[in-house]
């Protein structure tokens, strides 16, 4: 589904604001801020004084509207969908000159033609966080998509934060050797191409075939030796070079500033826009967008361990813990260090905790008490090794479940409700 159809289709279920007053960028941000504490709704700017462009912010803010953007009823049908595309990935629908509704800039003013923001105050420039990358990785040939943040540092160059594994080794062993790479830039991309930049697919497996099959015939790509999605309302194509420069500080999901010393540069050639575009905007840090797309890959993750893993019997990661801790709810008498070498691997995760079905997984102050009261001694508390490959040390599981929740020493007591 193309990034229009599915704002369309949010719009039509009442998921969507249309901002009427005009705006400047800089409100933008206080005001997806705002529009998160109360109803949640994706919003719509179309009177910004200082951008040629309709903005949208908080589309994918929620697990409906994420689930109604790939038409899927949850997010259990969602990964069960993604397990068999990354199973059966489909060749790529190409088709020849079918970008005739966008305009071409060569070597573009990014600060001119990108309405990029600073979203926290201490931000050192703009920035581009609605970004995917779209790169082929030279060791197996595949296309590789992820979200990264980028600073837009004047003219036709973006510094690149080449954060996640997969990226970074593509990009330090193409660095490494003095050449440069190939990439593309989708902002507004169909939500197929936006999940796969969520999500792992494995070593070797090209994430536009699995978005293809996920997609179907509804998704094309243009026939450029590096293939865009069709619709992409604004696709950057250019270069990262073995150049560095400091980027940063800049709000990141932590709830905390990031700061890279050096960080690679991307030299964009050309800039296609389609005609009144929709600019995607995803308000860096700890906001509900940034969190619902940082969380999909380890909801995918979860979901599977889950249907594995009877005992699990669901899971949230609570937006309270900013996507870095996954709250895990346990049939009694499970003990989940069965499940700690699995839960290592999940990126960007944090720490877990296990509770019992008599604790409120999404409220903080009861798992709060289940730490308290359950996790009585050193044994309930495990820590990832460092020497674990691909797994960072430090992360932790905390056992906080009753064995025996019956034992009355052990039963959560309940507000007494007069029948009738």
């Amino acid at each position: 589904m193309d990034f229009r159809s599915a704002l369309a289709a949010c719009a039509a279920a009442g998921e969507v604001a249309e901002v009427d007053d005009a705006v400047d960028r800089a409100d933008i941000p206080k005001r997806v801020r705002d529009e998160e504490r109360r109803r949640n709704r994706a919003l719509v700017f179309r009177r910004v004084r200082d951008a040629d462009a309709t903005i949208v912010g908080n589309l994918y803010g929620s697990a409906k509207r994420v689930c109604r953007s790939l038409s899927a009823r949850n997010y259990a049908a969602l990964f069960a969908r993604l397990d068999r595309a990354i199973a059966n990935p489909a060749a790529l629908v190409r088709r020849v000159g079918a970008q005739d509704d966008s305009e071409i800039t060569r070597t573009p003013d990014l600060a001119r033609l990108l309405p990029a923001m600073r979203y926290s105050r201490d931000d050192a420039t703009p920035y581009l966080t609605s970004g995917i990358l779209l790169a082929r990785d030279p060791a197996t040939g595949a296309h590789h998509v992820c979200f990264v943040r980028m600073s837009v540092a004047g003219g036709n160059k973006l510094l690149v934060n080449p954060a996640t594994s997969r990226i970074r080794r593509i990009v330090e062993e193409t660095l490494g050797r003095g050449g440069s790479l190939d990439v593309a830039i989708l902002v507004g991309a169909p939500s197929e191409v936006t999940l796969m930049a969520c999500v792992h697919a494995g070593d070797g497996v090209d994430k536009l075939a699995v978005a293809q099959a996920l997609g179907g015939d509804g998704l094309a790509y243009t026939d450029d030796p590096l293939p865009l999605p069709l619709s992409t309302e604004y696709a950057l194509t250019g270069r990262i070079v073995p150049s560095y420069e400091r980027e940063g500080p800049v709000g990141d999901q932590k709830g905390l500033y990031s700061l890279r010393e050096r960080n690679p540069t991307c030299l964009v050639d050309a800039i296609r826009v389609r005609r009144e575009p929709r600019f995607h905007s995803i308000s860096g840090g700890v906001s509900r967008e940034h969190i619902e797309l940082v969380t999909l890959g380890p909801r995918a993750v979860l979901e599977r361990l889950r249907r594995e893993t009877p005992e699990l019997l669901r899971y949230e990661l609570p937006f309270y813990a900013g996507g870095r801790l996954a709250v895990l709810v346990v049939a009694d008498g499970f003990r989940p260090a069965a499940l700690a070498e699995r839960l290592w691997s999940i990126s960007s995760v944090r720490g877990f905790v296990a509770v019992n079905r008599d604790v409120g997984a999404r409220s903080a102050s009861e798992v709060l008490w289940a730490i308290v009261e359950r996790a009585r001694d050193a044994e309930r508390f495990a820590f990832s090794g460092a020497g674990t490959p691909g797994v960072k040390p430090g992360k932790f599981l905390v056992d906080a479940t009753e064995v025996d929740p019956d034992d009355w020493n052990h039963r959560r007591i309940e507000v007494y409700r007069p029948p009738g």
